[in-house]
């Protein structure tokens, strides 16, 4: 006589049904979640291929978070050096024409007003931090305030070099493995010929030969006519600097665009492997659900068989 264990086949059918609610609630977790699983361990043997491409994701973002803020320095140097181009490109027109008509009017005050604008520029606070001081961030980078100062500073037997307190190392970042960008800018390197300039023009507006008011002398002329080669020699130095400045500006849009496209390709690769496919997912979890009914019919339609029932 064969006799079938009631209890075994209880024991199997209660087995059945935690399987069939773990197969739904993984389902359902699947869904809701949309990856594949919670733990790194459920990925098997793409789990260090994940966390190498999170790493490098990661990495990716640190390098555009440093071109976000170099962005922003690199368009404030823009605009102060433009802004300084234009000044001594007006002085020069301004020469031109006192040349070209023989004729000095307000000469002093536009000397004088040119400087104010470079020296200003040069001590721009950009986010609390001093733009063309270098390292020296938190000093002010020209220590002069008007061109009589700038004078007295190299009559008393110094150099206009004196005037620069910016520190001697500019800025520089990595922008992405392997690659550094210097992008900031001494004063002394923008300031120091055209303040040569400006200080010539002052010393001769000043002296025995001068002031240039009204109608020039042929010394007078003669001085203008050889400060206008060196002047533009200096406002073509300038303008160099203003070109590189462009030249690193569009070096970081292009690292910026490979980041941009790395980072795309790196977020579709780690969810290749990481999301679920939610159509394949609710076709899984309606497949686990109607078992589990199933497993719960059977365990009932089993507890109502008694011998007595048999019989």
């Amino acid at each position: 006589m064969v006799r079938v264990s009631s209890f075994g086949q209880q024991t199997l059918l209660i087995r059945s049904i935690m399987d069939n609610q773990q197969k739904v609630f993984e389902g359902q977790r699947q869904i809701s979640t949309g990856k594949k699983t919670d733990e790194f361990r459920g990925l098997a043997g793409e789990t260090s291929t994940v966390l190498g491409s999170r790493s490098f994701k990661s990495r990716i973002e640190t390098y555009q978070q440093t071109i976000a803020t170099i962005r922003g320095k690199l368009d404030a140097n823009d605009v102060q050096i433009e802004g300084m181009l234009g000044a001594m490109e007006q002085l020069r027109e301004t020469i031109l024409t006192t040349v070209a008509t023989g004729q000095a009017e307000g000469f002093s005050e536009m000397l004088n007003q040119t400087f104010q604008f470079v020296n200003n520029s040069l001590n721009t606070n950009f986010d609390g931090t001093y733009m063309f001081s270098g390292a020296k961030t938190g000093t002010q980078p020209v220590t002069v305030n008007s061109l009589s100062e700038l004078d007295a500073v190299v009559s008393g037997g110094g150099a206009i070099a004196d005037v620069f307190e910016n520190g001697d190392v500019a800025f520089e970042a990595r922008i992405a493995d392997g690659v550094d960008l210097g992008f900031g800018i001494l004063a002394s390197e923008l300031g120091e010929d055209i303040f040569k300039e400006m200080l010539d023009l002052y010393q001769f507006d000043q002296g025995a030969s001068g002031p240039f008011q009204g109608e020039l002398t042929a010394t007078q002329f003669s001085f203008l006519q050889g400060q206008l080669q060196s002047l533009e020699t200096s406002i073509d130095d300038l303008r160099q600097i203003h070109v590189t400045n462009g030249l690193a500006f569009e070096r970081l849009e292009v690292v910026d665009e490979q980041h941009t496209d790395t980072s795309v390709f790196l977020e579709k690769f780690i969810a290749d492997i990481e999301d679920v496919d939610i159509a394949e997912a609710v076709t899984k979890l309606n497949n686990d659900q109607i078992a589990l009914e199933a497993s719960y019919q059977s365990i009932s339609s089993l507890s109502q068989l008694t011998l007595l029932r048999f019989l």
